[in-house]
């Protein structure tokens, strides 16, 4: 079972501005603008920008010479003055206003202020405060920057959560299991990560278990080595085992990378052991390939390709596809159409924004 591989998105860059500091309109027409207001220092609302844009081939050349596409950031905007002032801009500019506001009253006066300066705006953090104040019964507190709050506060008196404390166990479990030297915590790990050398199985490993808190465990597949028998017992689930796969190309400029760092090279240059260059001979590779391949058949194992991904890219990838199989396993995956009906609604009556 192969992963589809993503399409590649070209990194977004934001043009930043202060609230100071503003240029003179542009007589493009064709140019469009955000105006992008936090009450804090804008980067949460940034990073959820840059994730939104990356949905639109029109945004692949924002921060481009060619770009139509400008981004303006203004931080620390606390104040229905400067506010005003900023809607009166993207006004002239005929821009979308995007606020992240804590303050409910500012936030309110924000979205009318817009709807009679006729400004299409976006509110990013109102809903989500109101959908969490009403679960939670309880009003939010109305302050800007929580991030920097909780930074700024006495370390002695900060409360760790359950999930910095679900990390560190992850990754004190991920640093035993690593590279094979603990197979009798297989049973106990999250998700457990197989393939030849050198296709990122310990720097994956870390990154799962720092940022998503899974206990990983990785074996390496060699082959005049057999997989340890604990990866073949009746309490594994082969569900959770991911087999790395690589293109030969990369992964052989890889392993020529790592043995003239090494040394080894040289080592067999001057008369060393043949298994040296076994390492990087394509013949050896494409088998090594082919047997992590024919077990990852064998046993259903997930098989991911790691060429031309990022660390990050692939964990994330991986928490997705644990996800999915979870909810596979516990729940009757039964499709809209019939969901909408078993909860008693009209699928013909409902209207779906396409």
């Amino acid at each position: 079972m192969s992963t589809p591989r993503r399409r590649a998105l070209s990194p977004l860059h934001l043009v930043v501005k202060s609230s100071s500091g503003a240029e003179p309109l542009d007589s493009n027409s064709r140019l469009k603008r955000v105006i992008l207001v936090s009450d804090s220092t804008g980067a949460t609302a940034q990073k959820t920008l840059n994730r939104a844009f990356s949905q639109f081939d029109s945004c692949s050349t924002l921060g481009k010479d060619d770009c139509e596409l400008q981004v303006n950031v203004f931080s620390h905007v606390t104040n229905e003055e400067t506010l005003a002032g900023l809607i009166r801009r993207a006004k002239d500019q005929s821009a979308l206003m995007i606020y992240t506001l804590s303050d409910p009253e500012l936030r309110s006066k924000s979205l009318k202020m817009c709807e009679l300066s006729a400004v299409h705006s976006v509110d990013l953090m109102g809903p989500l405060l109101d959908g969490l104040s009403s679960f939670l019964e309880e009003a939010p507190l109305g302050t800007p920057g929580g991030d920097d709050k909780v930074q700024r506060q006495d370390p002695r008196k900060t409360t760790l959560s359950s999930s910095y404390y679900k990390r560190i166990e992850a990754v004190e479990f991920t640093l035993k299991a690593d590279d094979g030297s603990a197979p009798w915590l297989l049973k106990d790990a999250d998700v457990i990560l197989v393939g030849v050398s050198r296709t990122g199985k310990t720097p994956l490993s870390v990154v799962l278990a720092q940022q998503f808190g899974l206990k990983v465990a990785n074996i390496p597949l060699v082959l005049e080595v057999p997989p340890p028998k604990e990866l073949f017992e009746p309490c594994i689930d082969n569900d959770k085992v991911m087999c790395l796969t690589i293109n030969p190309v990369e992964l052989k400029r890889i392993r020529l990378n790592r043995l003239e760092r090494s040394g080894a090279k040289q080592l067999e240059e001057a008369g060393g052991v043949k298994t040296a260059t076994n390492y990087a001979d394509r013949n050896y590779l494409m088998r090594d390939l082919k047997n992590a391949r024919d077990l990852a058949q064998k046993y259903n194992y997930t098989e991911i390709d790691v060429t031309g991904r990022a660390v990050e890219e692939t964990a994330s990838l991986i928490s997705e596809l644990l996800t999915q199989k979870l909810v596979a396993k516990n729940v009757n995956n039964i499709g809209f159409e019939n969901w909408v009906e078993e909860m008693g609604g009209d699928v013909d009556a409902l209207e779906l924004s396409s």
